[in-house]
């Protein structure tokens, strides 16, 4: 889902699915995902990952089916 009327789209990518428009893993401090450390706070502009479609989904369900944030984490480190 996109939401084109949002002041802040596209926030990361086109073609992004906007259903987490704020990512539950921020700050990851992981940089496989393309984020970095930038004048002392974590910068995930280059990170796409949440916006894929199907892995705003498969999140939405775990967190939707009650999962723990570092077991839905663990199954979002395989994508990276």
């Amino acid at each position: 889902m996109q939401r084109l009327n949002c002041e802040m789209f596209p926030c990361h990518c086109v073609e992004q699915d906007c259903s987490l428009c704020f990512c539950p893993f921020y700050p990851c401090l992981d940089q496989r995902t393309g984020g970095i450390e930038r004048d002392g706070s974590w910068c995930c502009e280059s990170c796409c990952l949440i916006h894929r479609l199907d892995v705003a989904e498969m999140v939405m369900d775990e967190l939707t089916a009650g999962r723990p944030l570092t077991e839905v984490w663990k199954r979002f480190e395989r994508l990276l």
